[in-house]
């Protein structure tokens, strides 16, 4: 008896133009991919502050306010508005206490100790000190803190 022998599946003539085509697909996402992961901004470059130099508009006027301030107050309000919750004695949260008016005068070129700490109180993302993470400090202590009681807690944080 014959056997037949098998047939071998015959491939389809758009079998090349499909493969190539898949191939392409193939190469294009690659190239896709590596040019959406090399546009990503490395990290640390992200959080490295921005040197600002010169004094802002601002900073007379604070300086004025805050030399007539009176500093007796300003614990009362740095209680209030449970700013001790992130700033202690020594490095936590947020940067220490202990010598924050000398830090302060030298955290920023062209600014004087209460025009930082103005600037910090007030727009606190402005400049982060480096080893603390941005973004965690209250935004809305420009609204929250009447005028008199901030210029009379930034004379207190210069005596710090």
């Amino acid at each position: 008896m014959n056997t037949p022998s098998p047939q071998l599946p015959r491939r389809p003539a758009s079998a090349p133009l499909v493969i190539g085509l898949g191939v392409l697909l193939l190469v294009g996402f690659v190239i896709l991919a590596f040019s959406v992961l090399s546009s990503i901004p490395d990290q640390k470059q992200l959080m490295t502050p921005v040197v600002v130099t010169g004094t802002p508009d601002y900073a007379p006027d604070v300086e004025t306010h805050v030399a007539a301030a009176d500093p007796a107050t300003g614990q009362t309000i740095f209680t209030m508005y449970a700013c001790a919750g992130c700033h202690k004695a020594e490095d936590s949260a947020g940067p220490a206490l202990t010598g924050m008016g000398k830090r302060a005068a030298t955290r920023r070129p062209g600014y004087s100790a209460a025009a930082y700490l103005y600037e910090a109180i007030t727009e606190p993302n402005a400049y982060v000190v480096p080893g603390f993470p941005g973004g965690v400090m209250l935004q809305n202590f420009k609204a929250a803190i009447p005028e008199p009681d901030l210029y009379r807690l930034i004379a207190w944080l210069e005596m710090q």
